[in-house]
């Protein structure tokens, strides 16, 4: 019979069994429809190749420790040695991308930077549209003000007009020269409106990891010569203290590899999970096939007997599964489309990289393919059983012989299968669920209600000094509490439950020769007793506490019991950026996004709180070019939410600088959900991917039921 005839012949048999036909194609199209959302993400992220030419020859340069962890930030000292001593790449650096403020007519805005070394373009292979990149002589300290501008920020700023090169924008407070335009669609992997000289330094920023190193390949040179001139270079490099206690060296890696390794884990997880729900459905339609062939058994064994080969009817069975499994994929496609919307929503945006997520050519020919490797996976073994059919039990007898006790058998087994399979997920998603329960359930150490926080970029010319900066604080921080229903304001560097400032101290007393990490924070007098953090012991800042006074500092329970281990705290003092800082008080330990460990997304983390008032310059220029400070504000619900100060906010900021733009209002709920977002997200698809698991196994125990009854 030609393969048309076996379509027709398909499409008449589904139609005279609706019932089966929904339910199959129903269970196909939520299968497929889940991995089309998924698979669009994992080909967005980690399949796609990044949009430069010859990517296969870039790199990311990699340390990798005795331990065999590996880390993909690097310190000045290492980013020019690799610059000047190796012969077989091409280097740049750079940082990742931070808000700094923009002025022009008609615009004041926060925009996205990102700092770059010479050659940063060159490297990845893409030269600006028009005008130049930044030359060595200009990457420097002390280098001119210049910039190049992303292609979508210059048509929505400047309408595309080609004259802006050459001109001054005012950017960080200070005029900036524009030297070029990058292409229509080039991107890095987070999001720029402007990109300006990186001015490496193996001081300062340059003395920490804080610049990530991207490398190609020079024409004729191997990855293995590569990595060996590398190896030999990082054996002569000095690094801080923090690398000089375990043995490391640096290599080469794929960029791709490089830049997706935080997630590739988490997605290629993910994407198991949602190919095991697949496999579930495959199961339960190969169960309701062979239940289904039970009742066409009449059917099979009359066209065997009048001369049908095995072959013909297993060809015709794998059609009408093939038939299944188109209809299912077009089914998934439109479930897809909406499963990638509610990812979105969920927090998926955040994976990517070079490339938006969603459906093309290439998901719709994966999913395509899958489909027809699914009408083979739940077809054939139906198709096989049922052509092994003794015609003369069927035909004479009435009955089903061995064939039906095989196939009983055969759909217990994939019952079984399913059931198992379903029930990992759920152990999964209940782990997840129970994890995210966990963190939403800690207690934050500070009074959460009624507060609103706000952010301002002061990496700006004309914020160089620890004058300027407590002068804006103090102004700003005098109107806002003139705000009807404010209760108190302060500036703080973070919040809790953000990352804050990774830095190193020794201990005064004692002879303590040795360097320990904390985090450290920054702010204004009136902070700690606002966020109502508890007091311990000693007292907090004062608005006497300035430069000319003694340096004090505030630290947390959990510092004071890791270093003092019982012994009292108060009256100590810690070496910090090279002067003697007096501690005067302990205060509660509050929930934060940890930088020191890898101990998840909140924990508890020995703190030091440093005033204001009391920084110098070059902490304030330095820290300022990682971390915007936070407006933090306590309303009173009863005279005005907290939800509806933003604009007065902004206004009182406005009335003191109205050149800086306050921008990424938010309640203390809506910071952690972002912080937690990672958690909330993988919960949310796990308990999807379990709950549809679960059905589809009910459905396939229903059908096992209803078979063994009839």
């Amino acid at each position: 019979m030609p393969l048309w005839k076996d379509v027709r012949f398909a499409f008449r048999q589904l139609r005279k069994s609706p019932a089966f036909t929904l339910v199959v194609l129903a269970t196909l199209g939520l299968c497929i429809g889940v991995n089309t959302a998924i698979y669009s993400v994992l080909d967005a992220v980690l399949l796609r190749p990044a949009p430069y030419p010859q990517v296969d020859r870039l790199a990311m340069v990699t340390t990798v420790f005795g331990g065999g962890d590996t880390s993909t930030s690097q310190t000045g000292t290492l980013f020019e040695s690799v610059r000047d001593g190796a012969s077989t790449l091409d280097v740049a650096a750079y940082t990742g991308s931070g808000e700094v403020n923009f002025a022009a007519p008609g615009h004041l805005e926060s925009i996205h930077q990102q700092r770059v070394s010479a050659g940063f373009f060159r490297v990845l292979g893409v030269a600006p549209q028009f005008g130049r990149e930044f030359l060595r002589t200009e990457d420097v300290r002390g280098g001119p003000p210049i910039a190049v501008l992303n292609y979508d920020f210059w048509q929505r700023i400047f309408n595309g007009d080609a004259s802006v090169l050459g001109r001054a924008i005012t950017l960080r407070g200070e005029p900036c020269t524009v030297v070029g335009i990058m292409p229509r669609g080039f991107r890095t992997d987070v999001p720029v409106d402007v990109w300006t000289p990186l001015h490496p330094s193996r001081t300062g920023e340059g003395s920490g990891l804080n610049y990530g190193v991207v490398a190609r390949l020079k024409p004729g040179v191997s990855w293995e010569q590569a990595n060996g001139q590398l190896k030999a270079l990082s054996h002569g490099i000095v690094e801080p203290n923090f690398r000089r206690r375990t043995a490391w060296e640096e290599r080469i890696i794929p960029l791709q590899t490089g830049l997706t390794g935080e997630v590739r884990s988490e997605l290629l997880i993910t994407w198991g999970a949602v190919l095991a729900v697949l496999l579930i459905g495959c199961v339960n339609i190969a169960g309701l096939l062979l239940a289904r062939s039970s009742t066409r058994s009449r059917e099979i064994a009359t066209r065997m007997a009048l001369g049908g080969g095995r072959a013909a009817i297993v060809r015709q069975l794998l059609v009408e599964s093939l038939l299944l499994a188109l209809g299912g994929c077009a089914a998934g496609i439109g479930i897809g489309t909406l499963t990638i919307g509610w990812l979105k929503r969920l927090g998926a945006e955040h994976f990517e990289l070079w490339h938006p997520i969603g459906i093309d050519a290439r998901v719709l020919l994966a999913m395509i393919a899958i489909s027809v490797l699914t009408s083979l996976l739940f077809g054939l073994m139906p198709a096989l059983s049922t052509s092994r059919l003794d015609i003369r039990s069927v035909l004479v007898e009435g009955g089903r012989g061995v064939a039906g006790g095989r196939r009983r058998w055969s759909r217990q087994a994939l019952v079984a299968c399913e059931v198992a399979l379903s029930l990992v997920l759920l152990v999964s998603a209940g782990l997840l669920v129970r994890t995210l329960e966990y963190l939403n359930g800690l207690n934050p150490g500070f009074d959460t209600r009624n507060i609103i926080s706000a952010q301002g970029s002061l990496q700006d010319a004309r914020y160089k000094t620890s004058a300027a900066v407590n002068r804006l604080y103090t102004q700003s921080l005098e109107r806002i509490r003139q705000i009807p229903g404010v209760e108190g304001a302060a500036v703080a560097l973070t919040l809790p439950f953000e990352r804050p400032l990774n830095d190193g101290f020794k201990l005064v007393e004692g002879g303590d020769r040795d360097f320990h990490g904390m985090e450290s924070i920054y702010s204004t007098a009136g902070y700690l007793e606002m966020m109502r953090i508890p007091l311990v012991q000693g007292r907090t800042f004062r608005d006497s506490d300035t430069a000319d006074t003694t340096k004090v500092i505030v630290v947390s329970q959990s510092f004071a019991a890791k270093y003092f281990r019982g012994r009292e705290a108060l009256g100590h003092h810690l070496q910090i950026e090279g002067s003697p800082w007096e501690i005067v008080g302990v205060v509660g330990d509050v929930e934060q996004h940890s930088g020191l460990a890898d101990l998840g997304p909140l924990a508890v983390e020995p703190t030091v709180y440093v005033p204001a008032t009391q920084l110098s310059d070059g902490y304030f220029q330095v820290i300022h070019t990682w971390f915007p400070p936070k407006w933090v504000i306590r309303a009173d619900p009863r005279v005005t939410p907290a939800g509806n100060l933003a604009a007065q906010i902004q206004a009182a900021v406005a009335s003191v600088d109205p050149l800086l733009p306050i921008t990424k209002f938010q309640t203390v709920d809506d910071l952690q959900a972002r912080i937690t977002r990672g958690q909330r997200y993988d919960a949310a698809l796990f308990s999807m991917l379990a709950g549809l698991g679960l059905l589809l196994a009910a459905i396939g125990l229903s059908g096992l039921i209803s078979q063994s009854i009839a």
